[in-house]
Parts: structure tokens; C-alpha cells; sequence
């Protein structure tokens, strides 16, 4: 019994308000989703080309973005973004930039409603915890989310649904990136464990590479050709290879798709700091680039495959910078790049660099 005033509630009274809540809730997420869907993305205003389209600013509604880490591209060339801070994942029209849809979420009414509200973070299956990396691929077309402070992998449709949860044999540590080639081979980047893990089209985990330390047999940070120190970004080229931002080596290692160490460059710029710098990459299947990110020197390089400098994304024709913090990175079927800014909260569309 819980006594307001003079008034002794029983458990029913207390059901009872439970429910109305609930529905008061359902209401008002009823009216906010009646509201007009905006549009995120724009053609940009500044001359030369170079900038096809951009939008989004920092915030928590439609189209807004807090610290945005991942970004990836459907079939239909649609925009799939790890809205990080806000703990979901947003779905952006690559026909007339509207916002889609939106899954995901921090808030879980349910725990709420059960009085444990030190579960607000929420843990159930479609549940989001600063969402990270994001990919597509399997022969269904799926996306693929690093739920990072779940420290899992989360495969989902197109729509939001999620269908598959699954984790290393001894768990992740802070995982950053996710890629995954036609057949449904998932590769991770499990950056606080210093390894890449590779899982087979049913998440059953295949094997793992990076140093391990010989008496324990854990996984440590290494700088040998074959190891890693914090690898964050992953992409894979139309033969199957595996390509890592070895963050803290400064390096890009190339691995074939059983490990092999094919060839590495050193990546110029990139920074010990924590702040800021989280590496992604994208390739650009057709013309043979590769993509990576700088978010600390504010800057997106250009890569051949063989590792050989193509240019680097800076400034706009004006000379002003494009970019805050960029991090995630993709490039669409026709060769164009999608950069998130977490500094900003945006999106820029950039043309590609062939």
C-alpha cells in the first residue's frame, strides 16, 4: 500500500496509473510522430562542386545528431546514420533527403514502468548504447550495427527490426566497426581488445587475429606487421581483402580474407590523442580508393589501394574547412562519399575523387 495524503493506494490504484502513463506517453511520441518529417539533406550552398549535399545540426529531433560516428547506404541509396549520443540509428531518403525513420533508443518505458530506472540504458534486443560503426552486406542486404557499449554486434532490416545479436566467444571490449562482405562473413573491429574477429554468415565466430600475450593467451595491443593497436575502421575491396585503420600503429594493414598481411602504408596525421580520433574507412569499389578519416586534423585522405596519396578532403572552394570532427565515412554505388561530422551534428555528401 502507498499512502498520498489521507489516500491509501492499493496495488490496483497504482496499476492503474501505471497504465495511464504509459498512454500518456504513447500519445505524445503519437503526436511528435505526426509532425512533418523534415529534410536533412540539401543541395550545398557553397560553389565548385565538391560538396553535393549536407545537412543535419546538432540536437535530438528529426534530422538533428549528437556526435554522429558511423554512416552507411542502402540499395536504393538511402542513409543510414549511428547517431551516437542519442543512442539510435536514423534512416535518411537518398531520394529527396527527408528524414525516414529512426530505431534504436536509450529510454526503455517498460524498465521505466517497472520501477528500475537505473536501466534506463537499455540492453533488449533493438536496443542501441552509442551505436558506433554501421555497415550492409549479407546476401539479404542487411544492416549491420557495433552496438559499442553493449559491447555486441546488432544485424537489423532495412525497416528497424532487429534480427540477430551476437558477440565474440569471450566478448568484446568497446567494439568500433563492423564489415561485411556479399556471402554474410562479418569481420569486427574489437578496437579495447586490439584484435579484428571474423564470424561466419550465422555469427559463429571463425577466428581471430592480433597479438596475444603468450602466457595468458589474451589478446594485447601489438606493432608487428599482423597486429594492432586499437584498429577502429574496417573496409573490404571487391577481392575479398580486409583493409584496417591500426590506429594507434599510424598504419593501414591490408589482411586477405584468411589473415594474411597482403601490405600496410603509414596514414600521416593521425593522432595518439583519444579526443576525436576514431579512424573510419570506406572503399570505393569501382575505382579503386580508399577513404579514411581524420577527425582530429579535421581531414579525410584519398588513397589508392596500393596506399599511394590521391589527394585530401580539407577545405571547399572558398577555402573555408569542410569539416569539425569527421568520423564515419561510405561511399555509394556511384562513387560518392557520405561523411558524418560529430562536431557538427551533419551530414556532408562529397563528390567522389576519381
Amino acid at each position: 500500500m502507498l499512502k498520498i495524503g489521507d489516500r491509501q493506494l492499493s496495488q490496483k490504484d497504482l496499476l492503474v496509473a501505471v497504465v495511464l502513463i504509459l498512454v500518456a506517453i504513447t500519445a505524445v511520441w503519437a503526436m511528435i510522430g505526426a509532425k512533418p518529417k523534415p529534410v536533412v539533406m540539401k543541395p550545398a550552398n557553397v560553389p565548385g562542386g565538391l560538396v553535393l549535399q549536407e545537412g543535419g545540426v546538432a540536437g535530438g529531433g528529426y534530422g538533428q545528431f549528437s556526435y554522429p560516428r558511423g554512416v552507411a547506404t542502402d540499395n536504393d541509396g538511402n542513409i543510414y546514420v549511428a547517431d551516437s549520443r542519442n543512442h539510435r540509428i536514423q534512416k535518411i531518403s537518398g531520394k529527396d533527403g527527408k528524414f525516414l525513420d529512426q530505431f534504436g533508443g536509450f529510454f526503455d518505458a517498460a524498465k521505466f514502468a517497472n520501477g528500475d530506472a537505473k536501466k534506463l540504458v537499455a540492453q533488449g534486443e533493438g536496443k542501441l548504447n552509442e551505436p558506433n560503426g554501421v555497415s550492409f552486406g549479407g546476401p539479404d542486404g542487411l544492416l549491420y550495427v557495433v552496438d559499442t557499449w553493449n559491447n555486441r554486434i546488432q544485424e537489423f532490416t532495412t525497416s528497424g527490426k532487429s534480427k540477430k545479436i551476437f558477440v565474440s566467444d569471450d566478448g568484446f571490449f568497446a567494439p568500433r566497426e563492423v564489415v561485411v562482405d556479399p556471402s554474410g562473413i562479418v569481420y569486427v573491429a574489437d578496437t579495447g581488445h586490439h584484435r579484428i574477429v571474423k564470424f561466419d554468415a550465422n555469427g559463429k565466430q571463425i577466428r581471430a587475429w592480433g597479438a596475444v600475450n603468450p602466457k595468458t593467451g589474451a589478446a594485447v595491443a601489438g606493432k608487428n606487421s599482423g597486429e594492432f593497436n586499437e584498429p577502429i575502421g574496417l573496409a573490404l575491396d571487391k577481392a575479398g581483402n580486409l583493409y584496417v585503420a591500426d590506429r594507434l600503429n599510424f598504419r593501414i594493414q591490408v589482411l586477405s580474407p584468411e589473415g594474411q598481411v597482403l601490405r600496410s602504408w603509414p596514414v600521416k596525421g593521425w593522432s595518439k590523442e583519444q579526443i576525436d580520433m576514431e579512424p573510419h574507412l570506406a572503399i570505393d569499389q569501382v575505382h579503386g580508393l580508399v577513404y579514411a578519416t581524420d577527425g582530429r586534423a579535421k581531414k579525410v585522405y584519398c588513397f589508392h589501394l596500393d596506399g599511394s596519396s590521391v589527394t585530401t578532403l580539407e577545405k571547399d572552394s572558398t577555402g573555408n574547412a569542410l569539416f569539425s570532427v569527421p568520423l564515419g565515412v561510405s561511399v555509394d554505388k556511384n562513387g560518392d562519399v557520405y561523411v558524418v561530422d560529430a562536431g557538427a551534428g551533419k551530414i556532408l555528401k562529397i563528390k567522389g575523387q576519381f
